[in-house]
């Protein structure tokens, strides 16, 4: 038997071979920047999490270059970890390196579209959104995408960052909501209007009404 030595076969082997190992987690974000210290304060703030541990190198920030030009030791730089949920084995930590070299804004370049972070429930969502609309912070885009609300943010380096909650409590009606009609016909769902939908949730109407996706009509 000959060896597969195409990456699309050995991708396809290896498949057959990873499908069978216990499931993994992502547990770790990181992000680079060169705005260091207002992306410190802006993630702190709208999180509500305090950084866990933070790193000052004794001397000038140091990049070692490895794939892509983007590796670095955490002890070379400054940063800055937050833990968001400290459960063994997995866990989940937000991180900050500070990268000099980092341009002001967001390119082109393949990678990173944007992040999200989920609450608990619709109403611990909304007291957030609630707390940084009275801060000045504003989503650029509010929607109900059917089986999650959300709500989405630049930080200060322009990056996205999605503030969202389930629309369903139970893993049958969260997870069937993917094989209805309806989001078959609409899986981005509508965008929603934040002060709007904040005054529906003040005056009480029932969840089941601001979830509502109306029907399209063809």
């Amino acid at each position: 038997m000959q060896p597969v030595t195409s990456l699309s076969g050995r991708l396809s082997a290896l498949k057959e071979q990873t499908l069978t190992m216990p499931p993994v987690k992502i547990s770790e974000v990181v992000l680079q920047t060169s705005n260091y210290e207002p992306m410190r304060e802006w993630y702190e703030a709208v999180l509500g999490t305090p950084w866990s541990i933070v790193n000052t190198p004794r001397g000038p920030a140091k990049q070692r270059l490895g794939d892509g030009g983007k590796q670095v030791h955490a002890s070379d730089v400054r940063c800055s970890f937050m833990f968001l949920d400290r459960t063994l084995p997995y866990g989940q930590m937000f991180a900050i390196f500070e990268i000099p070299s980092v341009g002001a804004q967001p390119t082109i370049d393949p990678g990173l579209n944007h992040m999200q972070f989920k609450h608990v429930g619709l109403a611990a969502l909304i007291e957030r959104v609630r707390l940084l609309r009275d801060a000045d912070i504003h989503p650029h885009r509010c929607a109900n995408h059917g089986p999650i609300t959300s709500f989405y943010f630049r930080d200060p380096d322009q990056n996205v960052v999605e503030l969202c909650s389930n629309n369903y409590d139970t893993e049958e009606s969260f997870f069937g909501y993917f094989q209805s009609a309806a989001f078959k016909a609409n899986p981005s769902g509508i965008d929603i209007d934040r002060d709007a939908f904040l005054a529906r949730f003040d005056n009480g109407e029932p969840l089941s009404e601001l979830i509502r996706i109306p029907e399209q009509k063809a």
